[in-house]
């Protein structure tokens, strides 16, 4: 049974949560702390899966309790449940909560947030890994990205259209705007699957705070492992983006689909980012091991994948779960359910049709396309199509 704690100042508002939530004490244990200290005692008390807290409290604050809770218990999932005019107050959470609520927060909203991050086929197999995926804040942003943004949000004549085109070639800028947008505190009646489009939703001022005030797309003195490149992980990730896009598009997706299969295979690697970043000497043993294919070395090693990783942190960070299905399983796209094309089938082909066009380790593609997974889909028959698409793409880039 997942254990949940919920902090508000008004018992009238945990009152309601209570009678809203009624209907799941079977699957989830409740706790109502009235305030800020109250949230602390019962955080030291007990250990718990998840925590919402309010923002706007008298004394001790939600910024305070969501820092309490990462410090004393990493493992615990920390979301924001506070209104849209406390703007200013939620802003210094950007850093501390994995997700943020509106109120008024419909019931079915609510309970349909909670249930995601708490279900057992969101939960990863590592341990340690979710662990470190549930303290990560921030991702390391390349460091002439993170020049190139300050630079523009600097200069008064540059458009948001600028700052969203550089956001989309940076995974960790582009992984990070997508979250926010994407919350329910910004309102948004969609999700958001572009970065041009959320840099464009968002404005200048606040990604100007964002990136300037909250460092949310900070850069930081990261030691790589030898033989890992951002740069190069980067370059390749906009590569597979682009080239799933095409594909969707060559299927004549909806405009939704064409978008969920571009910012997959953006962040489709971003679980790299994570471990190389988080945990480089072990991501080192992974590069060097020579006996085992990659995904298999970093199952030896961390006992779960990159793509395992980055699925669960962004689908704790709430981003759409076709993107997140998309990047959770794009080497294993047998594991999925569907029965049509998808941003899943997008990202996986193109990954794959990418790879081929690069030397792998020995020699060896290290990734080979899941026939099998398209011929349930009925789509076997489009690999050649695709694969003309993504050469295209490559011979117009190589020229531009």
């Amino acid at each position: 049974m997942k254990k949940i704690l919920f902090v508000d100042d008004e018992s009238m508002v945990l009152q309601g949560i209570e009678r809203t939530l009624r209907g799941m004490r079977g699957e989830w244990d409740m706790t109502f702390a009235l305030g800020g200290e109250q949230g602390k005692a019962a955080l030291l008390a007990a250990a718990f899966d998840l925590v919402i807290t309010d923002m706007m409290m008298p004394g001790i604050d939600g910024v305070v309790v969501l820092a309490f809770a990462r410090e004393h218990s990493p493992k615990t999932i920390r979301m924001v449940l506070s209104g849209h005019a406390e703007q200013n107050l939620t802003m210094k959470c950007v850093g501390l909560a994995h997700q943020y609520l509106a109120k008024p927060c419909e019931a079915q909203s609510l309970r349909q947030a909670i249930a995601r991050v708490t279900s057992g086929s969101f939960m990863i197999r590592s341990q340690r890994s979710m662990a470190l995926v549930a303290t990560l804040d921030h991702l390391p942003s390349l460091p002439a990205n993170y020049s190139e943004i300050v630079r523009l949000l600097n200069d008064p004549n540059s458009s948001v259209e600028a700052v969203g085109a550089l956001i989309a070639t940076d995974m960790a800028m582009t992984a990070k705007i997508l979250q926010l947008v994407n919350s329910s505190f910004f309102g948004l009646a969609r999700r958001v699957a572009q970065p041009i489009e959320a840099a464009a939703y968002l404005g200048m001022n606040t990604l100007k705070a964002l990136a300037l005030a909250t460092n949310v797309f900070a850069q930081f003195e990261v030691r790589m492992p030898r033989g890992f490149s951002s740069v190069a992980a980067s370059e390749h990730s906009h590569r597979v983006g682009s080239a799933a896009r095409a594909i969707a598009q060559s299927e004549k997706c909806t405009v939704v689909v064409q978008d969920e299969a571009l910012v997959a295979g953006l962040l489709h690697d971003v679980g790299k980012l994570v471990l190389a970043s988080s945990l480089p000497e072990e991501f080192q043993r992974v590069l060097d091991h020579d006996e085992l294919p990659p995904l298999e070395a970093e199952r030896e090693v961390f006992g779960v994948t990159h793509a395992e990783v980055g699925g669960y942190l962004l689908g704790l960070w709430g981003l759409p779960t076709a993107v997140v299905e998309a990047i959770s399983l794009h080497h294993e796209p047998e594991e999925s359910v569907g029965t049509e094309f998808c941003a899943l089938t997008a990202v996986h082909v193109a990954d794959c049709l990418i790879g081929e066009q690069t030397p792998m380790r020995n020699g060896v593609q290290s990734h080979q396309i899941d026939v099998a997974y398209l011929t349930r889909l009925g789509l076997a028959d489009r690999l050649p199509a695709w694969r003309e698409t993504v050469a295209a793409l490559a011979s117009l880039s190589d020229h531009s």
